[in-house]
């Protein structure tokens, strides 16, 4: 049978099955066809692994999705251009939730039975690379002098050193996907593991010192040298000396961290993994709990353990035991989930925002515990303008100022911070958008929105301001996204997307300008333009009076939470100059 027709039976019955598998629904025999099918065609393939990682993205945004139709799926996406090609969908679907272990054994087997894909899921997931592997960082655009004492989010020169920590194997004809990002760097590796670098699959040697990553799923690790890491996708890394650390939150479930004859699935939890010189494997739980296997020759389960918090499983590859031994937490890397370094502000920054005229101009100088304040921000620009704090159901644990910024925490229920009243006739015109942010993670988040007075339906905006990572539309993962939609509608196909380069680097300090200008949308970043996108004629100016929101997408739900600091929040009713911008930034870091 060949399902290459849209048409044809075969297809058709695939797109039957394909819904009953994911509702873990098939029976024996239908499982038994569905394999029959997968095996008959590179299409039918191709139809399968797409049809999952559709399922799959929908499920993690949407919650439980009933059936996937890849045509139908055009509500979904905010412009055209989110519209997903079936060429840019990952293959497969490392990471599943809410389904039972028949169902994800049919899913590996699935995989499996696909001959091309059979190599790259063993080595993503048992840890046993045969050969070279690929390349291992994938350059940033501009250069880092280095200069900024708080290592502000580095950002790199294409053509600048290589990284000689990472082993280069063969060269692929497509850029490879990043697998994860720098946070934390101590050591002296210059530009070769310097906070904001990317790295894609590869091996990474350490002889000493400390690295902290964000992998793009979410999942955070830390690797003390000497030690050496291969990392194998977003998903998963096999540990082969030395010791690493991993924070794995509730949407980096999943994460597979390997070491010689052992992998270790996390479900949610903290863990540490130590690989001693003559190749013993030791794993202990910090909190939470993860799944413990120790491999056989062929790189499937001998032996599969469940361990807990504060337990310590050395794996004894001579009897092919899991021995259970004492904890010693102090022996693995320390993760650092956040710091609490301010902007170092001068009045000298203070004093240029001040000389440009800003409408509004929110500093955080004051705690809300101050006389008067009332949960409220004042503009340092006059008496219009002011913000309101909107505490949650968790009160100042999910939104408080402190140490001179305001301070974003994830939760359950809405919390945010808004203009008072609204600006009157912003997109009459050019108007400018400035702040600093500081990401705790790559999440998918909304940083601000700007949305008509008026609006009814809170899916209208004239502006969003994003963390991007896991979306349908083609972008680097991590990057920053200014959405701009004339008039404000809650239509997804109207509106114009920028998007930056390089990465947003979580737990670092980023400028940020978003610019709307007479005939086009730009974004600074450090002082330097990062994206300029035309805007069509008709969508560029409009009249109303808008309202400014911070740290979730919307006013009436939690809806893409952001969890970091915001601080120094400016808006211009024109749009500024780059040598304004690279003024302001400069005063912070000169």
């Amino acid at each position: 049978m060949n399902p290459s027709s849209p048409n044809s039976d075969s297809l058709r019955r695939l797109n039957a099955l394909l819904p009953r598998l994911v509702d873990d629904q098939l029976s024996d025999e239908e499982a038994k066809e569905l394999v029959a099918i997968l095996q008959s065609s590179p299409e039918a393939q191709a139809h399968y692994l797409n049809y999952l990682q559709i399922h799959s993205e929908l499920s993690a945004a949407w919650g439980v999705v009933d059936s996937v139709n890849p045509a139908l799926l055009s509500e979904h996406f905010t412009t055209p251009d989110e519209r997903p090609a079936a060429s840019t969908i990952p293959s497969i679907p490392f990471a599943w939730t809410g389904t039972n272990a028949k169902l994800q054994g049919l899913v590996a087997f699935l995989v499996l039975v696909i001959g091309g894909l059979s190599l790259l899921l063993v080595m993503s997931l048992s840890g046993y690379l045969s050969g070279p592997v690929q390349q291992g960082v994938t350059p940033v655009t501009d250069k880092d002098d280095g200069a900024s004492p708080l290592n502000v989010a580095s950002v790199e020169d294409p053509n600048g050193p290589s990284n000689d920590a990472f082993t280069e194997g063969f060269v692929v004809a497509m850029a490879e996907p990043v697998a994860a990002v720098v946070v934390r760097s101590e050591g002296d590796f210059a530009s070769q593991l310097s906070v904001g670098k990317r790295l894609t699959a590869g091996t990474l040697k350490l002889e000493r010192g400390l690295v902290q990553m964000e992998f793009m799923s979410g999942a955070v690790v830390a690797i003390e040298g000497p030690a050496e890491l291969q990392i194998h996708s977003k998903n998963a890394a096999t540990l082969l000396s030395g010791r690493v650390s991993a924070n794995v939150p509730p949407r980096a479930r999943g994460f597979v961290l390997n070491s010689p004859k052992a992998a270790i699935v996390d479900l949610g939890t903290e863990f540490g993994v130590s690989v001693t010189p003559q190749g013993t494997s030791e794993v202990e739980v910090l909190s939470g709990e993860v799944e413990l296997s120790l491999l056989g020759d062929d790189g499937n389960t001998l032996i599969s353990q469940r361990v807990h918090e504060a337990t310590r499983i050395s794996v004894n590859q001579e009897k092919d035991l899991l021995q259970t031994i004492t904890a010693n937490p102090n022996e693995l890397p320390k993760i650092v989930v956040f710091n609490d370094e301010a902007v170092p502000r001068t009045d000298e920054y203070a004093a240029r925002i001040r000389r440009d005229s800003p409408l509004l101009y929110w500093r955080f100088e004051d705690g809300e515990d101050s006389p008067n304040t009332n949960n409220q921000v004042r503009n340092e620009m006059g008496p219009n303008h002011s913000a309101i704090l909107r505490h949650g159901r968790n009160g100042r644990k999910d939104i408080q100022i402190t140490n001179g910024y305001l301070r974003f925490q994830r939760s359950s229920s809405a919390r945010y911070l808004a203009s008072e009243n609204a600006i009157t006739g912003l997109n009459q015109g050019p108007y400018s958008i400035e702040f600093w942010m500081k990401p705790d993670d790559l999440q998918h988040a909304t940083v601000l929105g700007v949305f008509p007075e008026t609006r009814t339906d809170s899916r209208i905006f004239l502006n969003v301001f994003e963390i991007v990572t896991d979306t349908f539309m083609i972008h680097e993962p991590g990057a920053l996204r200014f959405l701009h939609r004339t008039p404000p509608t809650a239509s997804y196909e109207t509106g114009t997307n920028a998007f930056t380069p390089g990465v947003c680097v979580p737990g670092q300090w980023h400028h940020v300008v978003a610019v709307k200008n007479t005939n086009a949308m730009e974004i600074y970043l450090n002082g330097r333009l990062a994206r300029r996108v035309p805007l069509a004629e008709g969508k560029i100016d409009g009249p109303g009076d808008f309202h400014l929101i911070f740290g979730q997408l919307t006013a009436v739900a939690d809806w893409r939470q952001f969890s970091g600091a915001l601080d120094e929040i400016a808006v211009y009713s024109r749009a500024l100059r780059p040598e304004e911008i690279e003024r302001h930034f400069s005063a912070v870091f000169p």
